[in-house]
């Protein structure tokens, strides 16, 4: 492919400078591996890159994005439409809040804050500066989620009583870096299991009412208090048939072998799913009382293109973002309530979660 830069726009593959344009907030490895391409596919001009550690920049040399700076004024007085922001999390919230300010739309990865408050306050400040906030939980889109919830939705698996994600691998060396430091916002429960409930709160459709959770430490490459492991059941509320459901979710970065999967369970059958990682590829099979089924799903499209899709549609006043900023609070809400719950060692009900 070739790379380009026309007008200070970054051109990836030879594609033409487009009217849209983002700036990207975080030198991070989702922002290089993941998003320029996916930018790039949809024709996304990208203009500069802010971050607070410039060491970060040499990782960039060949990334064809001008604009690099340590002052996000500067970023933010360009020539740009929204905002990515791939930054740590402790430092999402003061930097939506600017972008907010800056008339700039914000699509900022998970978890969005970390605290119920800062959550609030981001989409305050969005919806104050009237800007489109949406949260980067990439797999709420995927075909095989999409077509999950339509299986449940037309009574397939009769009514719906509960879901089993198992969401473990082993984490990179090169990504051990602050997820698994004394950082706030470190650990797995707020990298994997606030992904766990981005899928689970629209499968159920009714708030989540108390957490139980115990995480550990478990590898002697984790020298840190960042919990590696965690396991996590939630109870949601009531559906029409009147019974609460209950969901369990293992998230680890410490397995040998990668497992990946989510299972959805009813009274009259369950779907079985591949489908909790980053790239679309899955399985759908339906089981009923009639035996095993495949099911067709078309997981042709890449994950990041169908949120960003949806992200730009919004700006442009068609339909809402994949996940909204108050739908990226509920996620949290769950993420917060297993930290809670492992440190304490009891339930935690979601309604008595402190908002700092």
């Amino acid at each position: 492919m070739t790379d380009a830069v026309e007008g200070g726009v970054c051109v990836v593959g030879g594609l033409p400078a487009s009217p849209f344009t983002i700036g990207l907030v975080g030198a991070s490895n989702i922002a290089m591996t993941r998003m320029l391409p996916a930018f790039a596919a949809l024709g996304i001009g990208v203009r500069g890159l802010y971050d607070n550690e410039p060491r970060r920049f040499r990782y960039w040399a060949d990334s064809c994005v001008e604009g690099q700076t340590t002052n996000l004024d500067q970023l933010l007085s360009g020539d740009i439409d929204a905002v990515y922001i791939s930054t740590r999390n402790d430092q999402h919230l003061a930097e939506a809040v600017a972008v907010a300010k800056a008339g700039k739309h914000i699509l900022v990865e998970k978890p969005m804050t970390l605290s119920i408050a800062d959550a609030q306050t981001m989409i305050d400040a969005a919806t104050h500066n009237g800007v489109v906030l949406a949260v980067n939980h990439h797999l709420v889109a995927s075909p095989l989620h999409v077509n999950g919830r339509q299986l449940v939705a037309d009574g397939r698996i009769g009514n719906l009583v509960g879901a089993r994600i198992n969401n473990a691998g082993t984490l990179p060396a090169h990504l051990r870096g602050w997820r698994l430091s004394n950082a706030p916002g470190a650990g797995v429960i707020l990298d994997l299991t606030v992904h766990d409930a981005s899928v689970l709160n629209p499968l159920f459709g009714t708030t989540p009412l108390e957490i139980t959770a115990m995480a550990a430490t478990q590898p002697a490459w984790n020298d840190t208090s960042a919990a590696d492991s965690v396991m996590t059941l939630i109870r949601y509320g009531p559906s029409s048939s009147g019974a609460d459901r209950l969901a369990f979710a293992h998230d680890s970065f410490t397995v040998a072998a990668p497992s990946s999967y989510l299972e959805i369970l009813g009274d009259q059958g369950a779907v079985i799913r591949d489908a909790m990682n980053q790239d679309t590829a899955g399985t759908v099979e339906l089981h009923t009382s009639e035996g095993r089924a495949p099911v067709d799903v078309d997981c042709g499209d890449d994950l990041y293109q169908i949120l960003l899709r949806a992200f730009r549609a919004a700006i442009h006043g068609e339909g809402q973002p994949t996940v909204t900023g108050t739908e990226g609070l509920l996620a949290l809400q769950v993420a917060l309530a297993a930290e809670q719950s492992a440190a304490e060692g009891r339930t935690v009900e979601i309604s008595k979660l402190q908002l700092h």
